[in-house]
């Protein structure tokens, strides 16, 4: 069963408030950084999930705060430690979105459109950057004019903030799958769709979702894909729920509209999906052996007919 904690046999770190946040990184000082790293790597996404799930105001409330810990220790540690992870920091390094901006009121708002559509996930972080990157440039700023716009600009980035965590929105964030869970299913008919996958896995994204945010359909230089993703999630999301339609059969294989979902990169079951392609291995992997052993035993017997005829 889930916990607001760490449940892994390492109950010592977790994220269930702010302090306990803050104890998980002085505990894992001792760790080297690719170690500390993937841990809180771990940590935020566990946290995040029972975040989607959890409705209680206070828990909310201090589950986010530990999650702004993680954050704010990734972004200090993410990308310019010396003890470099190449495999995990390196898959991060992706094009910023152009546009977002904080200098005035029209540059916040223009922002907000911009980020419409893209990740919740992604569009908190966005505007928690552009926030921070704020206090640094008042910090140096002198001219009164300057000063006064990007502190309207800020007021509205702060109140977008505040009601994307009062509203609790990170809930409706829809976590991708991993391209190789999907590799192991029928691909799909839908063009769209197989061309998402394609830029999905090919040469400039690699099976890393943040490429999509400035990948572009070929018809279409205007959409990203993850807001085409994303799109495409919810409106079949919401046909589900209208038509109370199943995500797996009795068989346990996903349904078509589950597999148009996972054709999309998402699953609202992936611990279930995967063991039902974990199924998939091993059943492979059986036939594998029964015609293994069944060449062997022809061979066998072959030669033995040929001793027998000399």
């Amino acid at each position: 069963m889930g916990s607001e904690d760490n449940n892994s046999g390492e109950s010592k770190f977790g994220f269930k408030d702010k302090e306990k946040a803050e104890e998980t990184l002085q505990l894992l000082e001792s760790h080297d950084m690719q170690y500390r790293k993937l841990t809180v790597r771990g940590l935020l996404g566990r946290a995040k999930r029972v975040l989607s799930m959890t409705k209680a105001a206070d828990k909310v409330k201090n589950i986010n705060e530990a999650i702004e810990v993680f954050e704010k220790w990734l972004e200090e540690n993410g990308g310019g430690a010396a003890n470099k992870n190449a495999k995990t920091d390196g898959d991060d390094k992706v094009e910023t979105v152009p546009g977002l901006g904080f200098k005035d009121k029209e540059a916040a708002e223009r922002t907000l459109k911009i980020l419409e559509g893209r990740d919740p996930e992604y569009q908190k972080l966005a505007v928690k950057g552009l926030i921070g990157s704020s206090k640094r440039v008042l910090s140096g700023t002198k001219n009164e004019d300057k000063i006064k716009a990007i502190k309207e600009g800020v007021q509205i980035l702060e109140d977008f903030l505040e009601k994307f965590e009062r509203d609790n929105l990170i809930r409706l964030n829809k976590a991708y799958l991993q391209y190789s869970i999907i590799s192991k299913l029928p691909e799909p008919n839908d063009e769209l769709a197989a061309e998402f996958l394609s830029a999905y896995s090919g040469e400039k994204a690699k099976g890393n979702y943040k490429h999509l945010r400035t990948m572009y359909p070929k018809d279409d230089d205007e959409t990203s894909w993850d807001i085409i993703r994303n799109k495409n999630v919810n409106e079949l999301c919401e046909e589900m729920k209208k038509d109370d339609l199943k995500l797996f059969k009795e068989n346990g294989e996903p349904s078509d509209i589950h597999l148009k979902l996972i054709h999309w990169a998402y699953s609202p079951q992936p611990d279930k999906l995967k063991k039902y392609i974990e199924t998939l291995s091993t059943k492979a992997e059986k036939r594998k052996s029964a015609a293994d052993s069944s060449d062997s035993d022809g061979g066998e017997v072959k030669k033995q007919r040929i001793e027998s005829d000399d």
